[in-house]
């Protein structure tokens, strides 16, 4: 449930900011064995994975190569866990280092959802960028089917937008407006790949957003991802929701306190790049305003509405109320915008305005955007002829002074 501060709940799966997918997608999708007949004999013939670099020992009589019997992926800890799947820590033991290592939940062994996991690989696989986290190697084990991805270091966006609600010092001071922007531009570059490459995500959210030590940011968790103009691999049957967390499995895909209206309305075949939009816009409210972009609600069926037909916070009410830049509250405006056709059309053209506010040459839309844009305008100047400006500011500076020696002139007599 929402909080005080308009923040999910995340202390367990039924919370409002859970992934929900379809329990049954299959339908598109075949095995040419019932996995219940193939995985138990696969299993059986694949004994868990072992190093086969040979270490290097120096004896008496020289170099030797020793066979060493290990498991070539070294469990370390557990990182953490999702619906359907759960990552671990692991040590590469042949190129020694630590890797992350995704595998499905022991009850999650279906062929719908070995499926999904599948296309999730192959998604990821598929689109090789700085700000996708790759995949580095696929198996098979006594515990079922894993992917080893890089280890990336660092805080969820979620964690640090907790921290900065939280007024963390630290957070504050590394976290500035502009370095926000920054990373949410990083962002973007990331989808606007994807979505170069026919896939969007549906399914950005803090959670699945890293932010590493030195400023890098990687998208997560493409399970949801879906190609444009494909019939969707997730997409339901039908049939009644089996639990509260599941209330509309088989109809809405995505994460309810961030998916687009069509995504709440069950309108896959309307999803494109404009939902994924609605979604980065989602993220930048909450990474610059610390709170939900919606107002709370008490439950699932709420916040679906909500998404569905509540009009968000006006662009200067964003400024007002919450302290978000009137440059970045405009975007968000247009953003989340409940009709697809009046957003950006791309997450290009997003970045493109965001970078823009960054640089001071954002669109005036109102008096504190008017002033940005000259301040804006007088810094790039100044960059460009720093002897005009400073002859400039010298004459500005003259012609006030003389108008003040002569008023008080005047009013001597």
């Amino acid at each position: 449930m929402f909080g005080p501060m308009g923040s999910a709940d995340r202390s367990d799966e039924s919370s409002l900011d859970a992934t929900l997918a379809s329990p049954s997608f299959g339908a598109n999708h075949s095995f040419s064995l019932p996995i219940d007949s193939l995985a138990p004999a696969a299993r059986s013939s694949a004994p868990r994975a072992g190093a086969v670099l040979p270490r290097s020992v120096v004896t008496d009589e020289g170099m030797q190569l020793v066979e060493h019997a290990r498991p070539r992926y070294q469990t370390v800890k557990r990182l953490g866990e999702g619906a359907f799947g759960e990552v671990e820590l692991c040590v590469d033991n042949d190129i020694e280092r630590r890797v992350a290592l995704k595998r499905l939940k022991p009850d999650m062994q279906d062929p719908d959802t070995i499926s999904r996991f599948t296309s999730e690989i192959q998604t990821v696989g598929q689109l090789e960028h700085p700000g996708i986290v790759p995949v580095h190697d696929v198996g098979l084990d006594e515990r079922g089917f894993f992917f080893v991805m890089k280890y990336v270091e660092g805080d969820t966006l979620e964690h640090v937008i907790d921290r900065l609600r939280a007024k963390d010092p630290n957070y504050r001071s590394r976290y500035s407006v502009e370095a926000r922007a920054e990373m949410f531009l990083q962002l973007c570059r990331a989808v606007q790949f994807a979505h170069s490459k026919g896939w969007v995500h549906r399914d950005i959210k803090p959670a699945n957003i890293m932010v590493g030590p030195f400023g890098e940011v990687m998208l997560m968790d493409w399970g949801l991802a879906k190609q444009v103009g494909q019939s969707d691999p997730t997409a339901a049957s039908g049939g009644p929701a089996p639990s509260a967390y599941g209330t509309m499995l088989g109809h809405a895909i995505g994460t309810p306190a961030y998916m687009s209206p069509e995504q709440a309305r069950g309108e896959h075949d309307k999803t494109d790049a404009r939902s994924d939009v609605y979604s980065l816009c989602a993220v930048l409210f909450e990474l610059m305003g610390l709170r939900h972009y919606l107002t709370p609600k008490r439950n699932l069926d709420e916040l679906l509405q909500a998404v569905k037909t509540e009009q968000p916070m006006g662009a200067l009410a964003m400024h007002h109320k919450l302290e978000i830049p009137p440059e970045y509250s405009w975007i968000i405006a247009r953003g989340l915008d409940k009709d697809p056709a009046k957003r950006f059309g791309s997450v290009a053209e997003l970045a493109q305005r965001v970078q823009a506010a960054l640089e001071g040459r954002g669109p005036v839309q109102c008096p504190c955007t008017g002033m940005k844009r000259a301040g804006g305008w007088w810094s790039r100047f100044i960059d460009r002829q720093p002897n005009l400006a400073i002859a400039g500011a010298v004459l500005a500076s003259a012609s006030a002074l003389l108008g003040v020696v002569t008023a008080v002139r005047m009013v001597l007599g």
